[in-house]
């Protein structure tokens, strides 16, 4: 989709969830955004937040970042153009890069598992190389964009909000090892519910995902 119909497309959807990815730096991971505005040439984000401050950003900055709306999800690379806080709502003025393109929902098709999962913090907040090691757990759920656990209270420490990890998820034939960034910890019933979001999937990682997501599919219809 060209950016001019990107453009006139989101003006409807105000409102709209939207994620931004920054892919390189200091401040790399996955932030929850809104869409607040859109002009003739940028759209208005609701100016994503890092440990209850504004992020950091700087002009001419290339992110990605994915808008949901009428069941349809769409991807964009984009670029900051200036940051707006005397409003209510500080909002991030980006522009379109090229075309929009429009994701197969199936690559979000979350599906129920027992994956043993290790993790290895690679950077964040209070970050120190020396005092990293292993942890594991079980991963309840999984889709081609993230994974899904939930952590002990007396382990939460180890999970970082927007922290990178390293993970070593074992498939049923195979172990594979992947990046990861935490974009998700609540509390619920005594325990914290943590996500993460893959920075990326290798083909043939990806090959076994997907014929394990369609596995996991089929078995939970024939319960």
């Amino acid at each position: 989709m060209e950016s001019e119909a990107f453009l006139s497309m989101l003006s409807g959807v105000i409102g709209s969830k939207v994620s931004i990815v920054i892919d390189a730096g200091l401040y790399k991971g996955v932030y929850n955004s809104r869409l607040e505005d859109v002009s003739s040439e940028a759209i208005g984000l609701a100016h994503p937040m890092l440990r209850g401050a504004l992020l950091p950003v700087h002009r001419s900055v290339h992110i990605k970042m994915s808008v949901e709306t009428g069941g349809a999800l769409f991807v964009t690379e984009a670029s900051i153009v200036r940051g707006q806080t005397q409003d209510t709502v500080p909002i991030l003025w980006v522009a379109p890069v090229g075309e929009a393109s429009r994701v197969q929902r199936r690559q979000f098709v979350r599906v129920p598992c027992l994956l043993r999962t290790g993790f290895f913090r690679l950077d964040g907040e209070n970050y120190r190389p020396e005092m990293q090691e292993w942890s594991f757990s079980v991963a309840k759920d999984i889709s081609l964009g993230g994974i899904g656990l939930s952590i002990p209270q007396d382990k939460e420490y180890l999970y970082v909000q927007g922290g990178r990890y390293l993970l070593e998820i074992t498939f049923p034939d195979s172990l594979f090892y992947l990046v990861g960034n935490l974009v998700k910890k609540l509390p619920r019933d005594g325990f914290q519910e943590i996500g993460l979001a893959f920075e990326g999937l290798p083909g043939l990682i990806e090959k076994t995902m997907r014929a394990f997501i369609r596995q996991q599919e089929l078995a939970e219809r024939q319960l």
